[in-house]
């Protein structure tokens, strides 16, 4: 049975299961496949904002061998603007990965024994980041699949591992798709051309 997909999603996914080499080695990553997971479309909750702990979903999130990747995703049929060679993030999703980082840092490699001990200190130390949100709720749902995910993270590397962003561009078709860069600076792009995994515009997964 094939499995159809349209747009952004579906491209990650088939990157992630058919591109992950190529991925890697434009990351200068020389793990192998089998030192590697990949968790795709986590999510910590869609209603976000300045007041609300919620903070998205990530396309994916890549834990290689020594280093753990914070993904988005965007194809050549984006919404969001390429400008002069620039591929533009929006606000939420550049603090969506600020957020993230601090909880890998502070709880999952933190020192604290309880989730209701890390919630009481991190709100405070939580603005030296320059984060202005509250921490997930000890009774949340967006808790239990924080401390999931962190969970992965914590077993997968033993300490805390080299953190970076990637903003994954994919793109397919007869045009000629420059790899953009990020005018995020801390984002690192990768471009993937996933043309063979898709017919008549859809990604055959």
């Amino acid at each position: 049975m094939d499995i159809l997909g349209y747009g952004e999603d579906a491209l990650t996914l088939w990157a992630l299961k058919n591109k992950l080499p190529a991925m890697l080695e434009k990351l200068d990553d020389k793990s192998s496949l089998s030192e590697c997971k990949a968790l795709f479309r986590p999510s910590f909750g869609r209603r976000g904002g300045e007041n609300k702990a919620q903070f998205g979903e990530f396309d994916f999130i890549l834990l290689s061998k020594e280093q753990l990747y914070l993904g988005e995703s965007k194809w050549h049929r984006s919404s969001e603007n390429i400008n002069n060679g620039l591929l533009e993030l929006r606000e939420e999703q550049r603090l969506r990965h600020k957020v993230f980082r601090f909880y890998v840092e502070e709880w999952a490699f933190g020192k604290y024994t309880s989730w209701s001990e890390f919630e009481k200190a991190a709100t405070i130390k939580l603005q030296t980041y320059n984060i202005y949100k509250p921490i997930a709720p000890a009774a949340s749902l967006l808790r239990a699949n924080l401390t999931t995910v962190l969970d992965i993270i914590k077993q997968h590397f033993g300490i805390l591992p080299p953190i970076k962003n990637v903003l994954l561009y994919l793109y397919y078709g007869s045009t000629t798709h420059l790899p953009p860069k990020s005018e995020a600076t801390d984002f690192e792009v990768v471009s993937i051309d996933c043309s063979e995994g898709v017919t008549e515009n859809f990604v055959i997964l």
